[in-house]
């Protein structure tokens, strides 16, 4: 059952309107531009009642061409500030990932059943953890992987042609190798999200996230580099996490990627990645020597569009 707690998201605007008609309850409709973490954090600064339970609604006949769009809001009159540098892949994306539910309409009308099991394998994809999160917490999905939780699923056997695989290593990637190589990782992939290190920059935790356009950039430092007494000023799941999974050389640093796309190749992803993983001759200089490689991602983000 719908009530006034629960709130619509979604780019189509006809799209969620029409569900708001549809559905039981009396549902609030966000703005098209709005992500449910956004939400969630509006609800947490100024709580009333409950958490919302947020529903992504997204039209099958749209949800491809939105997913690949990477044109910005900024273009389209839809950025909610100057420093608003999302595109309507990005978006799209975000909206479903981060719902507590995902409502497919509009897949009774396809002409192609097969077509229409498709997009809901692929939605399933794309948020494997829909339905099972914790109501008004906010979980960014390139960085759930530092708190513990899945990045998304593997699944490299394709179901109706969607396939999905998760890449994990810990030792670092080099600057070089990898952005020589960042066309062929993304060449058919539909979204990637997570996190990395790079040899150069041992200290910094970055992401990685994709839908229409890639965007590379730093998030944070690693606990391995933080003195003990500050550890406590830590997100308590990430302490956790890290805890949990610490390597006696590497620390916390590792790397967790998730990819989705259709036919897309789960073997060429993991082989290209592990190519640009440090070789053992690379690693054993030690990080002196890793800090002084050549690294085309210093000082700048990188954004750049999908091949």
């Amino acid at each position: 059952m719908v009530t006034r707690n629960d709130v619509l998201c979604g780019f189509w605007p006809h799209a969620t309107e029409q569900a708001a008609r549809t559905l039981p309850g009396d549902p609030h409709v966000a703005a098209q531009n709005r992500e449910p973490d956004q939400i969630r954090a509006a609800w947490q600064a100024h709580p009333a009642g409950p958490p919302p339970s947020i529903t992504t609604v997204v039209p099958a006949d749209l949800l491809l061409d939105g997913l690949t769009d990477e044109t910005t809001l900024r273009d389209v009159g839809l950025q909610q500030d100057a420093a608003d540098t999302r595109s309507i892949g990005d978006l799209v994306a975000r909206q479903i990932e981060q719902a507590d539910t995902v409502l497919l309409t509009g897949d009774a009308d396809l002409d192609d059943a097969w077509e229409a099991e498709q997009l809901r394998v692929l939605l399933r994809r794309l948020a494997p953890w829909t339905d099972r999160r914790r109501p008004g917490e906010p979980v960014a999905a390139v960085t759930r992987g530092l708190r513990g939780y899945a990045v998304g699923a593997h699944e490299p056997v394709p179901e109706h042609g969607v396939a999905a695989c998760v890449f994990r290593a810990r030792r670092p990637l080099h600057p070089g190798r990898l952005h020589d190589a960042l066309d062929e990782v993304t060449d058919g992939v539909l979204r990637s999200r997570g996190h990395f290190w790079l040899a150069s920059r041992p200290d910094l935790v970055m992401t990685w996230e994709s839908a229409g356009g890639l965007t590379l950039g730093p998030h944070s430092g690693w606990l391995a580099e933080l003195p003990d007494e500050h550890w406590a000023e830590v997100d308590p799941e990430r302490r956790l996490a890290a805890t949990l999974d610490w390597d006696p050389y590497y620390g916390d640093r590792h790397h967790q990627l998730a990819f989705v796309g259709i036919d897309l190749d789960p073997v060429r992803i993991h082989r290209t990645l592990d190519r640009c993983l440090l070789t053992d001759d690379e690693l054993s200089r030690g990080e002196q020597h890793w800090r002084a490689l050549p690294d085309p991602f210093r000082r700048t983000y990188l954004t750049r569009a999908q091949p």
